[in-house]
């Protein structure tokens, strides 16, 4: 038993070493190296340098290629290639079904113009190359790198080819505020074109559009014949986003999720659902790229805390509430203060049981009235000074040229309803309204007896106003002319209406 061990153990070392030195002859030196560059440079219309090819035999027969260049300038460069083969590729010297993997790739953004088509000796080459590549069955690249401008990604991609296309077992990619993990089909490269699933904990989302916009305009594939990949088969992908924290600028979103497809043009997401200002949102966002950026949406808000809102916009302690509310917007530009500007379109707002600040509209109409800051109208005013509580505050807007015009804006409360019509300046938060201020039936009866006779009507107290100003600092002009002329056509009316009745009689 011992010799025998011996000589199995003697006979397997000297079977390996002499596999070594036959794939040492068959998948190394210069002419190896020489040829994989050839098939690589004919097969992608690219440059590749590789600078140095040799074998191993250990987990498997595989061509290992150190420091590959693609390009020129490079856009691609991997440390070291792996190409796995088995033993027929001994004999063979073509490398079947293989399995490519590897470490250190860094890819550069825009890529130039690849192709897909297979690599063939060229007419007049009479010597075949020393090892041809025919197909790879599996990619694996760990440690990748993929840069756009000042932005990287780092991350791992397992993929299987798969015709034209790929299958995306698993792709994970994270930079400093963005994690995710992909997977699903890529149809054809030559978009591409497919769907995939991305999950993601926490994503910024601007990160993730610059580099789609910079994936969207050089993809770089080309397809057989000559033709980019962007003009045959424009760039099509479908993707599904369940994502947790979405950063947008300044801008925290929660559980941001839907399904967008992302075009050269555009990122269009639809639907699309996430959480914001301790509300939500739900419908459709349209997200154009490159330089001339612009959007478009179409939303349903519900249940938005309008403090965060208004606080998040440059308004702090101004309004309170409950915002609900539907918008139809679009717009240009990447600052804040282009989105806001260029915006048109509708929307319906209503806020419930807050604050606007400000705008006093009681201690408006009661002085005016009476001229007194003692009036007993006012007593229980008096501690909320600034502050004008409504248990409803909304309206339609049509938006345009940084203005919201509205023709139906109402404020409810208890004691007082405004109804008016007028603009809202949005970057300024500065409005110019005009409308009717009308107090409760109990707010009516403690006014002074002027402004009861001049200005009443249905038992309460109703003054024409207007409002101007920004917002937390309104200033509220009743027009008592406007309530004078009104009373005394009422009185001229209801007059007549006596000295006819006295004649009928």
């Amino acid at each position: 038993m011992k010799r025998f061990l011996f000589v199995a153990v003697c006979l397997v070392v000297t079977a390996g070493a002499v596999l070594y030195v036959w794939a040492r002859a068959a998948l190394s030196g210069e002419a190896v190296r020489a040829g994989v560059e050839r098939q690589l440079s004919q097969a992608l219309a690219q440059p590749v340098t590789i600078r140095a090819a040799r074998a191993t035999i250990w987990p498997r027969v595989t061509l290992r290629l150190d420091d590959v260049a693609i390009g020129n300038p490079a856009t691609i460069t991997i440390r070291r290639l792996d190409v796995g083969a088995d033993l027929g590729a001994l004999v063979s010297r073509r490398v079947e079904h293989g399995a490519l993997s590897a470490s250190g790739a860094r890819i550069t953004l825009p890529l130039p113009a690849f192709t897909l088509s297979q690599a063939e000796t060229p007419a007049g080459q009479q010597r075949p190359p020393p090892v041809k590549i025919v197909s790879i069955d599996a990619i694996k690249l760990d440690d990748v790198e993929i840069v756009s401008g000042g932005r990287s990604l780092r991350g791992n991609v397992d993929v299987l080819p798969k015709g034209a296309g790929l299958e995306v077992n698993r792709i994970t990619l994270r930079a400093e505020q963005t994690e995710l993990s992909v997977y699903g089909t890529i149809a054809n490269l030559t978009g591409p074109t497919g769907s995939l699933t991305v999950k993601a904990p926490g994503l910024n989302l601007l990160e993730v559009v610059a580099f789609v916009s910079d994936f969207a305009r050089g993809a770089g594939i080309t397809a057989p014949g000559g033709q980019r990949g962007v003009d045959r088969f424009p760039m099509n992908l479908q993707i599904e986003v369940d994502a947790g924290r979405t950063v947008a600028g300044t801008l925290v979103l929660d559980r941001l999720k839907g399904v967008a497809t992302i075009t050269p043009a555009a990122i269009a997401l639809n639907p699309v659902t996430f959480g914001v200002f301790g509300g939500g949102y739900t419908g459709t966002l349209r997200l154009t790229l490159g330089r001339a950026a612009s959007y478009s949406l179409n939303a349903t808000l519900k249940n938005v805390d309008a403090a965060k809102a208004m606080a998040f916009a440059g308004s702090q302690n101004t309004l309170t509430g409950q915002l609900n509310g539907s918008l139809v917007v679009s717009g240009r530009g990447a600052a804040a203060d282009d989105v806001v500007r260029s915006a048109r379109g509708t929307a319906r707002l209503d806020v419930t049981d807050g604050t606007l600040a400000g705008l006093d509209l009681v201690r408006a109409v009661v002085l005016a009235g009476s001229g007194r800051a003692d009036s007993p109208g006012l007593k229980s005013f008096r501690d909320r000074t600034g502050f004008e509580p409504f248990s409803r505050l909304g309206g339609s807007f049509t938006i345009a040229d940084n203005v919201a015009r509205t023709s139906d804006l109402r404020l409810e409360s208890k004691d007082v309803v405004l109804a008016g019509a007028g603009d809202i300046h949005l970057l300024e938060t500065a409005v110019a309204l005009k409308g009717l201020v009308q107090l409760s039936p109990e707010l009516s009866k403690q006014a002074g007896p002027d402004l009861v006779r001049y200005a009443s009507q249905d038992g309460r107290v109703t003054l024409p106003v207007t409002v101007t100003g920004q917002a937390g600092k309104f200033t509220v002009t009743p027009d008592l002319g406007e309530a004078a002329r009104r009373a005394i056509s009422k009185e001229l009316s209801e007059g007549l209406k006596s000295l006819f009745k006295k004649i009928i009689k």
